[in-house]
Parts: C-alpha cells; structure tokens; sequence
C-alpha cells in the first residue's frame, strides 16, 4: 500500500516526465512511460515487490537511456538530483538508479548479481512494451526518427525488419516473472503473425 507522500512523489515524477518526453521522437516518449507504468503495476500485482520503487523506477527509467539525444535526457546526477527534490529516501533513490542503469537490452550480458523482484518486474513491463502491437508501432516511429528504411537488401544498414529480426524476436525468452512471460508469449504470437504477413505483402517471403 502506497502512502499519501509517495503517491505525491509517484505523481509528481509522472508530471516532470510527461513534460520532458511529450515531444520525444523515437517512442521513448511520455505515452511509452504510461504504459511500463501499467504494465509493471499489474505484473506487481501477481508476483508482488515494493509498488513504490517498482512504479518510480518505471517512471524514470529512459530519462537517462544512452539514445536519447541531450534535449531529452537527464544525466544519472541530474536524476537523482531530482528524486532528491521529490523528497524520495535516498535509500530508495540508490535502489531506483540500480534498477534502471542494469536493466536495458544492452546491459543484459554484463549483470554479475542477481537481479532483484523489483528490477525483475520494471525490465519485463519496459521488454513487454518493445513487442506486441506497441513494439511494432514504436519501431517504425524509432526507424522514422533516424532516418532507416523499413527493410533493406543490405544486411549491414539497419531497418525495422532487421531490428525486430535481431532483438524483439528475442525478448519472450528473456522475462525474468510468469506474469511477465505470459503477456509475451500474447505479444510474440501477434507481432510473429504481422511479420508472416508483412513480408507477404512485400514480396519477402524467402528473406
């Protein structure tokens, strides 16, 4: 149960990061935080944690991701700075940043602890939200920012056929919770379908 003083916290964070990322590009804007916010709130439900940290974490969890260009992003001082102004514990402040510096794709090789309930539950709901009909929205939207085709004969250029190859295909057998495992199995069969279909109508069938 989340007291009075961490809803205002949990809300006072939503509000800074719809302003900072309203207007974010690549689909690590605003509306993508929403829904890792659901989505780590309802697998909390089922497999249990610390809600605040699990809902906060969410919240300002891309702030500090490495492709944000510097318009957008904080920088990981600038973050906790601002957890500090939102009155957080520093406690929780040092688990936060824990969770959200080890918990993105790239990271995913070079974890040498166990990784905790909570960090468990914010990676599933940020993983879910790169599959399924969302993932497949917001890897166009990121191939429309920087400029990559949608599928190219060119194995070294990149595209949004190449990244869904090469990384979304790949996340249902990395989620760490059931809930979270079940919810992509869901996703994966959706965006394994549009794939079948997609390269159907483009002709890319023997790809």
């Amino acid at each position: 149960m989340l007291t009075i003083m961490q809803q205002n916290q949990l809300e006072a964070a939503a509000s800074f990061v719809s302003n900072k990322l309203k207007d974010e590009p690549t689909g690590h804007d605003a509306a993508h935080i929403d829904r890792v916010r659901l989505l780590a709130v309802n697998i909390a439900k089922q497999e249990g944690g610390s809600l605040f940290i699990i809902e906060m974490a969410a919240i300002v969890h891309d702030l500090i991701d490495e492709k944000l260009s510097s318009e957008w992003k904080l920088s990981p001082h600038q973050l906790e700075h601002q957890l500090l102004l939102w009155e957080v514990d520093t406690r929780d402040i040092r688990y936060i940043m824990d969770i959200i510096t080890s918990m993105s794709f790239r990271h995913r090789h070079m974890q040498h602890k166990p990784m905790t309930l909570e960090g468990a539950i914010v990676q599933d709901a940020d993983r879910l939200d790169a599959i399924g009909a969302s993932g497949i929205a917001r890897v166009f939207t990121y191939a429309g920012a920087k400029g990559e085709p949608h599928y190219t004969h060119d194995s070294q250029q990149g595209s949004v056929l190449k990244h869904i190859k090469e990384k979304l295909l790949n996340l249902k057998d990395l989620m760490n919770t059931r809930a979270g495992k079940q919810l992509a199995k869901e996703r994966h069969e959706f965006m394994c379908l549009f794939i079948k279909t997609w390269k159907e109508e483009c002709g890319l069938t023997d790809e």
